[in-house]
């Protein structure tokens, strides 16, 4: 098996088509045949099943697909970091990111990092913060912005400051609750709507108020849970900045006044292996941004 047959592969993975797969390539039919031919020789095992329709992925061959793209895309960062070594900061930074990050990179902080850089380009890949530590640590990312709480091992982090978490629903769900600020204790009784990373903080939160959460919803993405209160359904528990998405517009939004709810974003790459000069700047500029005005509250 080697690199030319595997991603001969993941292109007729794609197209779901030999002849479609041919023409992208730039070959003829025949000769793409006897590449996957041999790579099923040497694996032992059929990749791909052929239909009216075009062709199929076997389970075998929806396994080495997955792994191809990662191997491709570890290649292809190797080769960026070698050809980087005697240049100027420049190139495409593979960046991770968590949902709940979009809003803050988006403010002044990236735009100060491509006037800064303007010969740098992005490949972004959104997913929860367990998912982006698993790419640094595989190689697919160069870098990652995250939220705590996260285990840090092996990784250099900068951190924002501490962010509150803070109510959001529909005004009906705090009618008698005027204030700008309001406690645990207000909050007890109500459906609660909350990321599920955020489990540890409001279970403690709460506990240390001698109050008991009334947990309508668990999810993996802050905007659902701001989607779901708009629907009327609870009160979401979300970072100080996610409220501030359009998706939020026309609720309430009430700072919580604990000391327990806050949380904060974080720049990230892996400790013990390569790191790019460019991830390195990222990660350093995002932690001089703690002074912009973009953090504060």
């Amino acid at each position: 098996m080697n690199l030319k047959q595997l991603f001969y592969f993941t292109v007729i993975a794609q197209t779901k088509s030999f002849s479609a797969a041919a023409r992208q390539l730039g070959l003829s039919q025949p000769p793409l045949s006897k590449q996957m031919m041999a790579l099923e020789e040497e694996l032992g095992t059929s990749l791909i099943h052929r239909t009216a329709r075009g062709v199929e992925l076997t389970p075998a061959g929806a396994c080495l697909y997955a792994r191809a793209q990662d191997i491709l895309l570890m290649l292809d960062t190797a080769r960026r970091e070698v050809q980087e070594f005697p240049s100027h900061l420049g190139g495409t930074l593979k960046l991770g990111t968590v949902s709940s990050s979009g809003n803050i990179l988006m403010d002044d902080f990236l735009q100060n990092f491509c006037r800064l850089h303007p010969a740098v380009r992005f490949e972004v890949t959104e997913g929860n913060t367990y998912e982006l530590l698993e790419k640094l640590k595989n190689g697919i990312l160069e870098c990652a912005v995250v939220r705590t709480p996260f285990n840090s091992e092996g990784f250099v982090c900068k951190y924002g400051p501490r962010e509150p978490l803070v109510a959001v629903a529909r005004e009906e769900y705090f009618k008698n609750l005027p204030q700008s600020h309001i406690s645990l204790l207000d909050l007890a009784g109500k459906p609660l709507i909350y990321y599920r990373r955020f489990e540890a903080i409001i279970s403690l939160a709460f506990q240390n108020a001698a109050a008991t959460p009334n947990i309508f919803c668990r999810n993996d993405d802050a905007r659902t849970c701001l989607i779901w209160a708009s629907g009327g359904l609870g009160v979401a528990l979300v970072p100080a900045s996610i409220s501030k998405l359009p998706i939020a517009d026309g609720l309430a939004v009430k700072i919580i006044d604990s000391e327990d709810t806050t949380t904060q974003m974080a720049a990230i790459y892996k400790k013990n292996g390569y790191a790019s000069q460019l991830a390195r700047e990222f990660v350093e500029s995002f932690a001089n941004g703690k002074e912009n005005a973009l953090f504060k509250e």
